[in-house]
């Protein structure tokens, strides 16, 4: 007869009790395949570390499990741990209860028809991640626990299902952003988020306090029935020995995040809700350096759920839930589709994240000196019953190009903005130059987007295609063509001061991209202006400019920019009443991050509008994506306007003189004010430190070349800093943006002399000039 570290069985006694009476006084726990009475022979027990990644077989409930009972140990709890997990994508609207709680029951009804025991869902997703100071408000705090007290009933139709959904909880005065687990119309878990994003477009501080406790727990009082639950940093334990975690959309990109401890513990699945929005190259940085890395690093299985779309604000959130293991992608949802709910499922084998660990000598010592996290003992099992159910394949992950997620990211926003604000299309003045031609392929390209969803979701007769609805009316169209004849409105606005060119480019343009394109002339409208100020002023406007005085040459130019602004509106909210048809149009705006910095623009002219889709995105990105779109998209009427200098043509033209360039006028290269634009922020530099740090940047430009481009470009930046308050609302790509709203806070009113910033790039181009043996560049005193 064998013996084990312990007593021995007496006769009679069944194998397993017997087992689980050495669990507390054994190092080892000895598994067995059947039930056996003593005394008989026994086989070679096989010895097993009861500090594994699932808990020792003695605390397996004593509940019937899968048709197993507690007297028989079966094979299953050893070898058989599969688990299907799903995580979700969903496209919430802040305060949208209603449609938020409409979304997530969907979700959860679509990862059960997949198979799923687990369901992640994204941030705050009962109220909408972009409430902002809403959450300052009862209202918001009880509507989410109305909808919760929802789920929890919905929740007892899926009994195995774990639901990891996100809204606001106050324990006693604090407001914290949670997870909450539940399962079988019971709270698990509540677990608060203790790293906050305030950086960028986030101030999650604002509202909200982190937890400060990590690996403790206490009780909540849950405010619809008398129970309290876990609240805290805690893991569940489920009756099959499954082991999740959780961590929350910032802790992941923290130095410390919580998932190392987390699979130091032995938790099988970490769980992350996050809302995470758009910049142009965030996403490859998000899955290949944060979500795949993280599990290369510790193992384990990583479930990560994103919001999508508009919610709102300026920002749109791509989506790309996903789901890892052990550094292996196995599912993602796609970035900019226009889905309102998305789920993605996997079959995965626990004993995986085992065999990873075990194999990583480092991983175990640390381990075994690390502090434990409280354990939720949770009565319900997820593990598969299907033994024989294979596992899923690992893919590779899909990564946009800059161009290919200009292409998609604004136009999959403006959709989504266009079929929540109720309107029924966009209208854009079209000039001919690059800007306004990028926002035009960016419609363009939202047409077909949406065209080719929607025939995808007519061929599912179960498809509410809530998706593709205006004002209430399915879109109903046949091609990507009668979408964008249907929503979009172009106009070229003529003066005297416009050119035959970008007429054409104008009109070869929206020929090629299908838009309802009109042309009408302001000459009438600008005399009526200006012979008001001359009445009123006595001022004399005859002959060619340049007048005495360049500030009449301004007001002459900036009367036609606005103009133009007040024409856009009024033909959006007539355009559609020509055509017999309901509603008005949103106004689209086109001027770039690049010409906002140095002021290029004239308040109130046609960058004034609803929307701006490039607000945020430098020149050179914009044209990158024409070219694209031109290869691409069968474009062919982009070559010339990508090749055409820009320029504003506000001026006429006069013989022998070279034209109105924009370049020339603000006397910096686009490329030049990127540089410096991407050295202010997020290079957080001021003008001494961007002088400094472009020297060794520029190496073919002498320090006093260097210093004359960084001082005009600062003292154009002070001056027309005020420009920035009104900025219409720009799609977020970039954190270089100016976005007085959010993203870029700092003064409008500047002493722009920067007395004591130039002196010191001075003094360093005088000792520079001193050791080299010259004098200052002519071109340099004569800016000085």
């Amino acid at each position: 007869m064998r013996t084990i570290h312990g007593e021995l069985p007496t006769i009679g006694q069944t194998f397993p009790n017997w087992m689980r009476n050495q669990a507390s006084t054994s190092p080892f726990a000895l598994v067995q395949p059947k039930q056996i009475l003593f005394p008989l022979p026994l086989p070679p027990p096989v010895l097993l570390p009861t500090r594994l990644p699932y808990p020792p077989v003695a605390k397996v409930s004593a509940r019937k499990h899968r048709g197993l009972i507690e007297e028989t140990l079966p094979s299953i709890i050893m070898w058989h741990r599969k688990v299907c997990v799903s995580v979700c994508t969903l496209n919430q609207w802040a305060l949208d209860f209603t449609g938020n709680l409409r979304r997530i029951i969907k979700s959860i009804e679509l990862a059960h028809s997949q198979g799923a025991k687990i369901r992640v869902g994204p941030e705050l997703e009962i109220p909408g991640y972009g409430c902002q100071d809403h959450f300052h408000e009862m209202d918001t705090e009880y509507h989410s626990w109305e909808v919760l007290a929802t789920l929890l009933q919905s929740s007892k139709k899926f009994k195995e299902m774990l639901i990891a959904t996100g809204m606001p909880v106050r324990f006693n005065t604090e407001l914290y952003n949670c997870m909450i687990a539940i399962q079988n119309g019971e709270v698990l878990l509540i677990r608060p988020k203790m790293k906050f994003c305030d950086d960028d477009v986030y101030r999650e501080s604002r509202y909200f306090v982190r937890w400060q406790r990590p690996k403790e727990v206490t009780d909540f009082h849950l405010p619809f029935i008398n129970k309290t639950v876990p609240f805290g940093d805690a893991v569940l334990r489920m009756a099959d020995g499954v082991m999740i975690g959780f961590e929350m959309c910032e802790e992941l990109w923290t130095s410390r995040s919580p998932h190392v401890d987390l699979a130091l513990h032995g938790v099988d699945i970490i769980c992350n809700g996050s809302a995470s929005h758009h910049v142009l190259g965030k996403s490859a940085h998000r899955i290949n350096h944060l979500v795949l890395a993280s599990t290369a690093k510790v193992g384990g299985i990583y479930l990560y759920s994103n919001l999508r779309g508009c919610d709102g604000d300026r920002v749109y959130y791509d989506g790309m839930s996903s789901i890892a293991q052990n550094g292996k992608l196995f599912a993602q949802i796609p970035q900019f589709d226009l889905d309102e709910v998305s789920c993605a499922s996997a079959l995965l084998d626990l004993q995986d994240n085992y065999s990873f660990r075990s194999k990583i000598y480092s991983t175990m010592s640390d381990a075994a000196v690390t502090k434990k996290y409280p354990e939720v003992d949770v009565p319900n099992g997820i593990l598969e019953a299907d033994e024989m159910r294979p596992t899923s394949n690992a893919i590779e992950p899909v990564i946009l190009s800059k161009e290919e997620e200009l292409l998609n990211g604004p136009p999959a926003y403006l959709w989504n903005y266009l079929r929540r604000s109720g309107m029924q299309g966009f209208f854009l003045p079209l000039s001919g130059g690059a800007d306004s031609a990028s926002v035009a392929v960016m419609v363009r390209s939202m047409c077909e987007k949406v065209y080719a969803a929607y025939s995808d979701a007519c061929k599912d007769p179960n498809h509410d295609r809530a998706e593709f609805k205006l004002a209430g009316e399915e879109i109903n169209v046949n091609s990507a063509d009668e979408l964008c004849k249907k929503v979009f409105f172009t106009c070229y606005m003529q003066s005297k001061n416009s050119s035959e060119q970008t007429r054409t480019f104008a009109q070869e343009l929206a020929k090629q991209i299908s838009s309802n394109h009109l042309r009408t002339e302001i000459d009438e409208t600008v005399e009526a202006f200006v012979a008001m100020a001359s009445s009123t002023f006595g001022i004399n406007f005859s002959g060619s400019p340049p007048w005495e005085d360049p500030r009449l040459s301004l007001g002459m130019q900036n009367v036609q920019a606005r103009i133009r602004m007040v024409t856009a509106y009024l033909f959006a909210q007539l355009a559609l009443y020509f055509n017999k048809r309901p509603g008005s149009l949103l106004v689209l705006g086109s001027s770039n991050v690049d010409e906002s910095l140095v002021g290029y623009v004239t308040k109130y002219d046609c960058s004034a509008a609803d929307l701006n889709p490039i607000g945020s995105m430098m020149k050179s990105d914009l044209k990158a994506m024409l070219r694209y779109a031109r290869d691409t998209m069968g474009l062919t009427a982009l070559s010339q306007i990508i090749d055409a200098p820009p320029t504003a043509e506000l001026l006429p033209r006069i013989e022998g003189q070279p034209p109105q360039l924009d370049e020339v006028e603000i006397g910096l290269t686009y490329e030049e004010m990127a540089e410096i634009g991407q050295l202010r922020k997020p290079g957080c530099l001021g003008p001494y430190g961007t002088f400094l740090k472009l020297l060794p940047m520029w190496h073919d430009a002498t320090p006093e070349e260097v210093a004359i481009k960084v001082k005009r470009f600062y003292r154009r930046y002070g001056a027309n800093r005020h420009k920035a308050t009104i900025l219409t609302p720009a799609y977020h790509a970039e954190r270089y943006s100016c976005d007085d709203h959010r993203n870029d806070h700092r003064p409008f009113l500047y002493n722009g002399s920067w007395e004591w910033q130039f002196k010191k790039i001075d003094q360093f181009v005088k000792e520079h000039s001193v050791q080299k043996g010259v004098s200052y560049a002519a071109e340099y005193s004569n800016e000085e």
